[in-house]
């Protein structure tokens, strides 16, 4: 039985949190990183609030959590969560229903309107889960790994400030997922570089690319996304593009004949709770 205690997480240390984060997700569909200055640094661009953050303890021992990001999102101030675990001894006993049923009084408290996630399609354990608690599947968001044409390309980018992009009004926030949005690109500052086709001002494409060969944004106002590719090719020998909107459907048929391959793809899903 558990000596049942829901609490946030703004007091609990970080390694503690960490350990049951990973312990949850032991086998899951995809290896997760274990370095913890990488999932602080995630987590700080992810924008995680600790305190609208919330934990089921057994006594003092963490057994399962959601990790809440809080921020305004396509004109909603919305609690994005990041992450949500449950030990494996613990499952079965309904702890994310309670942690939500807990978490969201407090939300609506701190004027939170919306909560947001991705699951793995695949994941029907998780789907079942969040159905009943009341979310509803709004989009799929698919996930490629490739390398750019080998081609020689006549058109080149130019390196520009992210900001150039916004003013341009090139930057379309519905097109992106939490971890891709405009404040993501922001904080992650000298991790990313951003390049455009046309006048850095007035740009016709961009991409957003970090250090390991992520592509954060990709768009093409004339859906030149073969050029775009093509022009990006001395940029990065292997890149990753991580979840795409499947309604976009020109971009996709260029990665897809550009052979790349396409390993996971998620659910974007939505709450409202205004009404609870």
């Amino acid at each position: 039985m558990i000596h049942e205690n829901k609490k946030n997480l703004a007091g609990v240390p970080f390694e503690n949190v960490l350990s049951c984060f990973l312990s949850a997700f032991e086998g899951y569909f995809i290896k997760l990183p274990e370095d913890p200055n990488y999932w602080w640094e995630r987590f700080t661009i992810a924008r995680v609030n600790w305190e609208l953050s919330f934990g089921m303890f057994d006594e003092d021992e963490l057994v399962g959590y959601i990790i809440n990001c809080v921020d305004q999102h396509r004109e909603s101030l919305t609690a994005y969560n990041t992450g949500t675990g449950v030990l494996p001894d613990y499952r079965g006993r309904a702890i994310v229903d309670q942690l939500y049923e807990h978490a969201i009084p407090v939300l609506k408290a701190h004027g939170v309107e919306k909560c947001l996630l991705e699951v793995i399609c695949e994941n029907e354990r998780a789907l079942k889960v969040y159905n009943r608690i009341g979310f509803e599947i709004t989009r799929q968001l698919r996930s490629f790994t490739g390398s750019f044409p080998e081609t020689s390309s006549e058109i080149t980018l130019q390196k520009c400030h992210f900001s150039q992009v916004i003013q341009s009004g090139l930057y379309k926030e519905a097109l992106y997922s939490w971890d891709n949005s405009a404040k993501a690109v922001e904080l992650m500052q000298n991790r990313v570089q951003t390049w455009c086709l046309g006048d850095p001002d007035s740009p016709e494409a961009y991409l957003v690319i970090d250090n390991a060969g992520n592509i954060i944004q990709l768009f093409s106002k004339s859906d030149n996304y073969p050029g775009l590719l093509n022009a990006a090719g001395p940029l990065a020998k292997e890149v990753k593009l991580k979840n795409v909107s499947a309604g976009r459907e020109s971009q996709i048929n260029t990665l897809q004949k550009c052979h790349f391959s396409n390993p996971v793809n998620q659910y974007e899903m939505e709450m409202e709770i205004s009404s609870f």
